[in-house]
């Protein structure tokens, strides 16, 4: 069954009373390390007919198609007006790539999606108003090899929780490939328990991502859960703003969930549980090689009511700093409280730590 047309006007007009609450999708975009224009992301919008094989389960990205091309038609039309036919022309030489002739021709006619960089610049030829709507309505963005995702549009708990469990038990790793002239962006998770990794916590990264690509290894005492998507990857570090590649000494909670509401909070709470926060010298606590990241975890906690502690800072094998961060077991029954309320974790483990400390059984 055909899912119902995307209603994209109310979605722009509802940015206006939430602001925080949208995610800035140009933040995926990295001038830095997209140095040519096949290196960045794109908004999609390849119209149906030009898809080799249709998938079913696209059909919210080829709505989404659909209406960026009666977008840029529009666009089209107003700097015909404004600037002249040559418009195009000067389009070419603000976007900060090299383009060929008919690249222009293949984004408006949707032939192939636009590259998010040349969406921005129209900004710059007088279409503020129409980029704003653009940038707001668009859920899914693709790369040169069409490989295309869903982009959360706004937090939500599940997405606070697996931001806890990457910054916990996760990495992102970031290797630059020679050969290549590229880097290879991942975002990896490992467990120790499999069931918990392959049916939990991978269906939720499809629920939120729409991507059915997943590498599971099995490492003997853990299974590691590994995704190979630039925009995913840049999902968490641009816009999360998540720490990248060796993070463990330079690791902080993201601003995102100081400002977020108690339930953001409490779920972002929960995946660090779930990876890292469990029973610490008759308590609840773990030990981290980043000082910064303890404060910030005594400061968030202080922020939906629980007071946690710093412990002091020692060198294991003379070489890595630790920092103990403890929840006392006094403050552990409020802890349990909110998660119930508020987003409870998904490992069995965790929650019956939690239970005997409270007092519950």
């Amino acid at each position: 069954m055909k899912p119902p047309a995307l209603n994209f006007q109310n979605d722009y007009k509802q940015k206006k009373n939430n602001s925080f609450m949208e995610f800035d999708l140009f933040e995926l975009h990295d001038p830095e390390r997209d140095d040519n224009l096949r290196k960045c992301l794109r908004v999609y919008g390849v119209l149906h007919r030009y898809v080799d094989k249709p998938r079913k389960e696209m059909l919210e990205a080829y709505q989404q198609a659909i209406w960026l091309n009666k977008k840029l038609a529009v666009i089209n039309t107003k700097l015909k007006k404004n600037i002249g036919i040559r418009w195009k022309e000067k389009w070419t030489e603000i976007i900060p790539y090299q383009i060929s002739k008919s690249a222009i021709k293949d984004w408006i006619t949707g032939r192939a999606s636009p590259p998010m960089i040349a969406i921005e610049k129209l900004r710059d030829l007088g279409c503020e108003k129409e980029v704003d709507e653009i940038f707001v309505n668009v859920q899914y963005v693709s790369s040169t090899t069409r490989d295309i995702i869903k982009i959360p549009k706004k937090p939500t708990k599940d997405l606070a929780y697996l931001s806890g469990l990457v910054l916990g038990d996760g990495c992102l790793p970031n290797s630059y490939r020679p050969r290549d002239n590229n880097f290879e962006y991942k975002t990896t998770i490992t467990s120790g328990d499999k069931e918990f990794i392959t049916m939990k916590i991978t269906n939720m990264f499809k629920q939120l991502f729409e991507k059915g690509h997943w590498y599971l290894r099995d490492r003997g005492n853990y299974i590691e859960l590994e995704i190979k998507n630039k925009a995913i990857y840049r999902f968490f570090t641009n816009v999360i703003k998540m720490h990248s590649g060796k993070k463990a000494i330079k690791a902080r909670v993201p601003k995102l969930f100081f400002e977020a509401n108690i339930d953001l909070q409490i779920a972002f709470i929960a995946g660090l549980i779930d990876s890292d926060i469990g029973k610490h010298s008759g308590s609840l606590g773990c030990t981290f090689r980043s000082q910064k990241f303890v404060e910030d975890l005594v400061m968030l906690f202080d922020s939906v009511g629980i007071t946690a502690n710093e412990g002091g800072t020692y060198l294991i094998k003379d070489k890595y700093p630790q920092t103990d961060f403890r929840i006392p077991k006094k403050e552990v029954k409020t802890l349990k409280r909110l998660l119930s309320q508020h987003y409870l974790p998904k490992t069995k483990g965790r929650l019956k730590a939690i239970n005997e400390i409270a007092g519950f059984r």
